[in-house]
């Protein structure tokens, strides 16, 4: 029964495969007899009588309809022969084609030999020459006139974008003439090597359609170079790591390879050569052949200007410049005719290139933490940065992140600048920028920002339309502690993303959240006096183990924040010493000449001394760490940490100024005063700040 079925199946196999001819024939026959310009089938039956073959018309209806295919090989070769006289098949490759689908294979070389067919023109598969191509004289000139390139293999490479393919078409028309055999030219895919070596034999009459095995169909293909003199041409070969059984062992070839890595994985040597963005010189050159008579030497400083916005890339430049020459606005504008946003790059299209396309085939490619290097890269405003800030923001070690960066650079998705830094290429900074999702404009923020909006108008009714006396006062003072405690939860789930108390900053962040609980405990338990036993909290109090327990906390969380920062804090350079030691000397007098200048002491109430002391020296000490990490976050890190150690301050500063002016007016305080007010906004933007710094980690966008 096995048997029976193994059987049926390969009979229905070899049936489909014969109707697949069927169908191809009675496509190919009827084109190239209504090509070769017989209007009925009797013309081309008198035609095939002049060769000797007599046959009815319906035989040639049987053949056009798909009902039959010719069985001899004579008279296929035949027709063949007919149709390449009336200039129908003009190619090897039609000729072949037309012959195996009547399942009479290729073309012998005794055969080629007999058919008229101009096997003498050598197959020239490169694309149409790049329209206006300008500039890389000096490759061009290296390759053209190194003769020893035969029989050698050439590695172009560069980013996206700088015009490897258009300087391949370029060579690939400039050399033909040096190869008798012919310039053969194929776009590398993922999974196309098989299909690639299949047509290499179709072009040479080599039939390994039935060959499944890579390895196998590589050795013919190679046997059958081995003795052709070949230029070919493998475009976008950083898609591939198995370009090496494409590569053909000759003396007589030459291959010519387009990467974005700047290596191939082969031990056969290679000529190196790497295309870099244009020079100003190749810019101005580019614009003045483009332009014609548009172009004007006085307009030089907007054209660079504007190829400085786009990297200098040969890509970009082609394809402005052609809409410059269409462009209905005078030259002189030309910086106002490319946008600043985000989507400059994303419709550049020239010829079959798009530089988006060409990045987002790259990044594919690349495992999670490459694209979080790269993403994370594209966050800096320099012209470089350093391999440490962003190993710091991705939670990395520098030398994993310098690796990374070495890959990166093999991809020529970022490059290598001065003093073991790195940039990013304007095009590229671009693409990736959009696979940021930046925490600061999520959901978060938004909560923070209603829970801030609800209790400031709530304020501001009270004060406007309540009297101070009512109820509604005592509860807006015991409820708008929430925005403590909301900035308490969401900065405790940041430090946690960022190691939690394993790293430096997760550590500070769960110190500023944790000194927020303090102060919702502080808030919670002078709510209580307030509301349950009507009368004003004493002080000291209960409370006051949360809002003084708030300072330590405060203070070192503003010292890890400045060593996860990278800031060293020491007595090296004369600047550092005088502004670790004025800063904390001045707050501390700021402090005294506040709070403490005209003290009465009771020291009856020691408790009291303590804490009134402690509040003020206190909180002067961590503005100063404050302070001083935001002075120092501009060089350290490429100044990423700036804008957070910035609201960290700010929200350490409008905490001291509620504290001055509760004590400063103590005697005047209420439930839901206007120093409540301004306790509610450092809570506000401490929330703020906690977020701002979970903005630093790289999430990527699912795409």
């Amino acid at each position: 029964m096995t048997d029976l079925s193994e059987k049926l199946t390969e009979a229905m196999v070899e049936l489909q495969r014969m109707l697949e001819a069927t169908s191809k024939f009675k496509t190919l026959f009827k084109k190239y007899r209504l090509k070769a310009e017989f209007s009925t089938l009797s013309e081309l039956g008198l035609a095939l009588a002049e060769k000797g073959f007599i046959y009815e018309d319906s035989i040639f209806s049987h053949w056009q309809s798909g009902a039959r295919i010719p069985q001899n090989r004579i008279v296929v070769l035949k027709l063949l022969e007919i149709f390449i006289e009336r200039k129908a098949i003009t190619t090897l490759n039609q000729a072949n084609e037309f012959l195996s689908s009547a399942k009479q294979g290729y073309l012998s070389e005794k055969e080629s030999q007999q058919i008229p067919i101009r096997l003498s023109d050598p197959i020239f598969q490169v694309p149409n020459e790049i329209i206006n191509f300008s500039g890389r004289q000096d490759i061009v000139s290296k390759l053209i006139h190194k003769e020893d390139i035969v029989g050698k293999v050439v590695l172009i490479h560069g980013a996206a974008g700088v015009g490897k393919t258009a300087l391949a078409i370029k060579l690939g028309h400039l050399l033909k003439g040096n190869y008798k055999d012919g310039v053969l030219w194929y776009k590398i895919e993922e999974d196309n090597i098989m299909d690639i070596l299949l047509s290499i034999a179709r072009v040479f009459r080599e039939d390994i359609h039935n060959i499944n095995d890579k390895q196998v169909r590589a050795t013919i293909v190679r046997s059958l170079l081995a003795s052709k003199n070949v230029l070919l041409f493998l475009d976008s070969g950083e898609l591939t790591d198995d370009i090496h059984w494409l590569i053909p062992n000759s003396q007589l070839c030459t291959t010519i390879i387009t990467s974005q890595k700047n290596s191939l994985k082969t031990p056969i040597q290679y000529i190196d050569i790497r295309v870099n963005p244009f020079t100003d010189k190749e810019v101005l050159s580019l614009f003045k052949e483009v332009l014609q008579e548009k172009y004007s030497r006085y307009n030089t400083d907007s054209i660079l200007k504007l190829a400085k916005r786009v990297g200098y890339l040969p890509l970009a430049l082609h394809i402005i410049a052609r809409q410059l020459l269409h462009a209905k606005k005078p030259i002189g504008q030309i910086s106002s005719l490319v946008s600043q946003d985000d989507s400059l790059f994303q419709n550049m299209e020239y010829e079959d290139k798009n530089l988006y396309i060409a990045i987002a085939t790259s990044y594919k490619k690349l495992d999670s933490k490459t694209k979080s290097v790269l993403v994370s890269s594209s966050v800096f405003k320099g012209k470089d940065f350093s391999p440490e800030s962003v190993a710091y923001i991705n939670g990395f070690s520098i030398p994993v992140t310098i690796q990374i960066f070495q890959n990166l650079v093999d991809l020529s998705l970022v490059e290598h600048s001065t003093k073991n830094r790195y940039r990013i290429h304007p095009a590229i900074r671009e693409f990736v920028r959009d696979k940021l999702d930046y925490p600061r404009s999520s959901y978060l923020v938004g909560i923070a920002v209603f829970i801030f909006i609800f209790f400031t108008i709530w304020w501001g009714f009270l004060h406007l339309f309540v009297n101070k006396n009512n109820s509604m006062y005592f509860i807006f003072g015991a409820s708008y502690g929430v925005m403590a405690l909301y900035g308490g939860i969401v900065g405790t789930h940041t430090s946690l993303k960022w190691g939690g108390l394993k790293t430096l900053l997760g550590k500070a962040i769960f110190m500023f959240s944790s000194g927020l609980f303090m102060q919702e405990f502080g808030q919670v338990a002078y709510s209580y006096f307030t509301i349950f036993y009507q009368i004003r909290a004493p002080y000291p109090s209960l409370g006051d183990i949360g809002f003084f327990g708030t300072i330590p906390l405060y203070a070192y969380g503003a010292w890890l924040l400045a060593k996860s920062s990278g800031i060293k804090i020491g007595f090296r350079s004369f600047k550092k010493k005088i502004i670790t030691i004025v800063i904390p000397i001045l707050m501390l007098a700021i402090a005294y000449f506040l709070f403490l200048r005209n003290y009465t002491f009771e020291f009856k109430n020691p408790m009291k001394i303590f804490l009134d002391f402690g509040y003020p020296l206190g909180e002067a000490i961590y503005i100063s760490i404050a302070i001083i990490t935001f002075i120092f976050s501009r060089t350290v890190l490429d100044g990423i940490m700036r804008s957070k150690a910035f609201l960290v301050l700010l929200a350490l500063f409008v905490q001291f100024l509620a504290d001055y002016i509760f004590l400063y007016n103590s005697s005047g305080y209420y439930s839901g005063s206007f120093i409540d007010f301004v306790y509610l906004v450092s809570y506000f933007v401490m929330t703020l700040a906690l977020l701002n710094l979970k903005s630093l980690q790289v999430k990527i966008k699912d795409i």
